[in-house]
């Protein structure tokens, strides 16, 4: 009797001594785990676009928005504990290179933070607005169409080898253009123009130019798109934009009669630099010239702005603007 007196005793009093010891490790701080309470995950990239041969660096993040300290178990292989999921323009996800595969390993729960090579996951402790940072690089795991957008989404898996069903979304989706290198749009664009049977923006403004040299004004001007090549100019611009319909035309006449007195010297030189297509359709061409005025020379670095015509005309380019720096 006194036997099973002291067992109720025993069972009242265990419960409460265990209790009574707080919920924290020997540090002070609590062990139970906040990471779904108060953890933000985070995406972001270096920039907006990235071309042909570039690295692609997603920086994936994990912080701390609590008070309490947040334990995470990171693997070494990001695939585990950093899932993402890309994709394209028109909402089709794309498959990695290589596939993923996900074994089901036994691992050892780690119940103290341990930093030994060999390793499969580390204890990261995140005290308060602390953050723990993966990078990925993108370019080496997926294979991206050019010209096209594509999104990433995020996957966080705090302890994977122990709860694969746990896991946060990032807060955020980013996305970016991906684009062949400028040399290699340079060069299908310039195909396409030699397949269309038309002048490349090179061509167009060296029979421009050359046209001005041999003051043959009437094809010196047939490039031109005069409706906005005059907007370059302070001189005529205000008197264009505020002019009716009627009178336009009369400004036009006497713009092609300034230039045809080359205010800015006679065009001794020049030499084409180089050519970039800002689109399918627009190409910027900067060219190198040189001017006299009386004994005087003066260099200049031209930046053309052309535009391919549509229709009838297709691999027409005209001149839209016009740029001009000084060259010391």
């Amino acid at each position: 009797m006194r036997s099973l007196r002291t067992y109720i005793i025993l069972g009242i009093l265990l419960p409460s001594s265990l209790f009574a010891f707080p919920d924290r490790d020997a540090r002070g701080e609590r062990i139970d785990n906040f990471v779904s309470l108060q953890s933000k995950i985070s995406l972001s990239l270096t920039k907006r676009s990235y071309q042909s041969g570039e690295r692609v660096p997603l920086t994936f993040t994990v912080t701390n928005t609590g008070k309490e300290v947040v334990r995470i178990f990171p693997s070494f292989d990001y695939r585990y504990s950093f899932q993402i999921i890309v994709k394209d323009e028109n909402d089709r996800i794309l498959t990695p290179i290589e596939d993923p595969e996900f074994p089901d390993p036994i691992l050892k729960r780690r119940t103290t933070i341990v930093n030994l090579v060999g390793d499969e996951n580390k204890e990261v402790s995140l005290h308060r607005n602390e953050s723990f940072s993966k990078t990925i690089y993108l370019d080496e795991h997926y294979s991206f169409l050019p010209d096209q957008k594509f999104y990433v989404t995020g996957y966080f898996y705090p302890n994977y080898t122990e709860d694969k069903s746990a896991f946060l979304r990032s807060g955020n989706t980013v996305g970016f253009l991906f684009q062949n290198s400028k040399a290699e749009r340079k060069e299908t664009i310039t195909r396409q123009i030699t397949e269309n049977g038309g002048l490349s923006p090179e061509e167009t403004i060296f029979l421009f130019l050359g046209a001005e040299m041999k003051k043959h004004w009437e094809y010196h001007f047939k490039w031109i798109d005069f409706s906005e090549y005059i907007l370059a100019y302070d001189r005529y611009s205000s008197a264009y934009t505020e002019a009716g319909v009627g009178e336009r035309e009369t400004i036009i006449e006497d713009f092609k009669e300034y230039l045809t007195e080359t205010p800015s010297g006679v065009l001794k030189y020049f030499k084409v630099m180089n050519v970039d297509y800002p689109s399918k359709r627009d190409a910027r061409v900067q060219v190198y010239v040189e001017r006299m005025m009386g004994r005087f020379k003066t260099r200049y670095e031209y930046i053309y702005t052309l535009r391919q015509e549509e229709g009838s005309r297709v691999g027409f380019w005209q001149i839209k603007n016009l740029l001009v720096k000084v060259k010391k």
